[in-house]
This record gives C-alpha cells, structure tokens and sequence, in this order.
C-alpha cells in the first residue's frame, strides 16, 4: 500500500473512531438506482462531480447543484445536457459509476469548490513531480510539538512525515484570514502566535486545545462542537460581526474543501479500505 492509500484509510478511521458520523459510506460514494432508493438520498446542496483519469493525471469535472437528489437524476437521465461533465462516452455506457456528490453545508461552499477545482488538471503522484521551479498545488501539513505547520508548497515541506492536504484555497486569502483568526482568539485575552511567511504559516503558541481543534480542521475537514464553542466566545468579545462572521465562514469554507479532497482521493483510490 503506497502513502496516499494509507492516509486515506487512516483519514476514514479516524472519522469513524473519533467523531461517529452515520451514514458516511453513502455520502462518499453515489447510490446506484438497482440497489438504493432514491427517497432517501440527500436533496440538499453539493457538489455533483466526474473524475477523468488517465495514467498519471485526473481532471476534475464539477457541478454546483442545490438539491442532489433531483439534479443526480437529471444528469444520469440526460448527460449530454451537462457537457461540462465529460459524461458521454461511446466505450462506457455505465454512468452510476462515474457519477459522484458531495454533500456540503450551504451553497457557497459548494461554489467555492467547483470555482476552485472545476476543469483543472492535477497529477496523480504530485510529490513526485515537485521540485523548485514547479512547487505543486497542494497545501501539507506538517505536526510540530507542540502545534502544526502549513506549508502552501512542497518545497519549503522537506518534513517526510508531512501530510498532503490538496488544493485548499489561495494563499494570500489565508494568510489573512489567519491573521483574522489571530486576532479574534487574542482579544479573549488567549495568547496565539499565528507565524506568517510567504509559504507557510506555522501555529505553535496558544492553547493545546485550540491548537487540536485547529489540525483536525486542516487533516480531516472536520469542525467540532468545542470550535463551535470557542467562536461563541469570541463574538462575546469582538465587536467586529464582520470580521468574526468572516473568519468563521472561511473556515467552513476550508474544511469543506479539505472533505472534498480526501472523497477524490478515496475516489481515486478505492482499494484503499478493502
């Protein structure tokens, strides 16, 4: 098993272990219509989407849909009303197979993937490829003791324990929203020390459970009620809606698009949990 599969088994036991979401298996992979019903698959938002592989690169092909359950049937009923999904193809006839969703939690967020993600070209063994003059698309992660860094390139992630994150977003976008952060969980009167460089932001001065709560957003997209918790602190003790209103959407924003990287990668990589 190469590293990708094991971080991509290790990411779905850590949801089941630690944060016991139901029904995760049906979100990941879309039902098809001889062994599910269709009265019980989600009509909310999300992302309905197809992945074109070939040999050493994908492109991801994404469509912003407002209930899933209704816009999954249209498509598998007509694809050639949605070319921008690369449906159509003489040599494969099973489209269930190739269609899949992602459910998110509004409709901006599933915009600001398909904004970000839609008809781009990714390799499939980037680290592979990386090299100075060609950094790579991905953010990583990289545990410190205590904290974490972010690195938005793998050059300046030599760590070999460094965790691939995906595409998360524009780097300038972030480093502000972590300066936001910062400021907002200082004013509490918490110290937080949020390092900005041009390529990396490192967070290792602040309290342990921030801190925890702060890398399960950025490894596994998951936003626990404690975070929840902490931002109801802070707006206790801003007066600044905006910017706390700001930083707590870019979040979600955040963790929704690192969800939706680790759905591609299981997508990619199925065999992984067998």
């Amino acid at each position: 098993m190469d590293e990708m599969s094991l971080l991509v088994e290790e990411t779905f036991r850590h949801f089941h272990e630690n944060f016991n979401i139901g029904g995760f298996d049906e979100v990941t992979v879309a039902p098809t219509r001889k062994s599910h019903s269709f009265h019980s698959f989600p009509n909310g938002p999300g992302v309905i989407y197809h992945i074109q592989k070939s040999t050493s690169v994908f492109v991801l092909r994404t469509f912003v849909s407002t209930n899933l359950r209704d816009d999954y049937l249209e498509i598998l009923d007509h694809p050639e009303d949605y070319p921008s999904l690369r449906l159509i193809d003489a040599n494969d006839d099973d489209l269930e197979s190739r269609l899949k969703f992602f459910m998110v939690d509004n409709l901006s967020e599933a915009e600001i993937i398909h904004d970000h993600l839609h008809n781009r070209r990714f390799p499939i063994h980037e680290e592979l490829m990386c090299n100075l003059s060609d950094p790579g698309f991905s953010w990583w992660l990289t545990k410190k003791n205590p904290g974490f860094q972010v690195s938005f390139t793998l050059s300046v992630s030599s760590d070999g324990d460094s965790i691939k994150l995906g595409p998360l977003g524009d780097r300038e976008l972030a480093l502000r929203k972590f300066q936001d952060f910062e400021s907002l969980v200082n004013s509490t009167g918490i110290n937080m020390n949020i390092q900005n460089e041009t390529n990396r932001v490192q967070i290792t001065e602040c309290e342990e459970f921030i801190l925890e709560e702060l890398k399960d957003i950025f490894e596994f997209g998951v936003i626990t009620d404690t975070f929840r918790d902490l931002f109801k602190i802070l707006a206790k003790n801003t007066k600044d809606t905006t910017l706390l209103e700001g930083t707590w959407f870019y979040i979600h924003e955040l963790a929704a698009m690192r969800r939706f990287w680790i759905q591609v990668q299981y997508d990619l990589n199925p065999e992984a949990l067998s």
